[in-house]
């Protein structure tokens, strides 16, 4: 399994919990995205699996949940550590937010451009949702530098494929 399918299924494992840590409602969580309810609770109980688009949405509301609402400090807390956290990784290292740093996201947007650029009609179509979410994604963290801490990790993660 890759970086990629590992961290959506890592989401995908811990959505109930998150959301309901959240205090959202599938429904609520559902409209934040722009899926039905359905859509979330097939998720939750796996009877689909999460898409990198989803994937994407979910960390994106979740992240600007967390940079955004103050109250609820848990919730960065159970996220650090449900998503966060590499299994894998040595376990002496800390799992604090990291940024990413200029070559990296040079790389996230040469890979965004080669897939909107190709003449692979099949593979452009796919990842159209994939580069919505990402230009939704980029605009939040505009909106909000908190969010840029939060986000840059994963993001990068799922654009290159790497772990970081």
């Amino acid at each position: 399994m890759n970086v990629v399918d590992k961290e959506i299924e890592k989401l995908q494992n811990n959505l109930q919990a998150i959301r309901k840590i959240a205090g959202w409602t599938t429904e609520e969580l559902g409209e934040q995205i722009g899926v039905t309810k359905q859509t979330i609770s097939n998720l939750e109980n796996h009877k689909t699996t999460m898409t990198k688009t989803q994937y994407i949405a979910l960390r994106t509301v979740i992240d600007y949940e967390i940079a955004t609402n103050t109250e609820n400090a848990t919730l960065g807390q159970v996220v650090n550590a449900l998503l966060n956290s590499d299994d894998e990784d040595d376990e002496s290292e800390t799992t604090e937010t990291k940024t990413i740093d200029k070559k990296e996201y040079v790389e996230a947007v040469k890979t965004i451009t080669a897939t909107a650029t190709s003449k692979d009609k099949n593979k452009k179509a796919m990842s159209a949702g994939a580069m919505a979410a990402v230009g939704s994604t980029l605009m939040a963290m505009a909106a909000n530098p908190l969010i840029i801490g939060l986000t840059a990790e994963w993001m990068s993660k799922i654009i290159t494929g790497k772990k970081k």
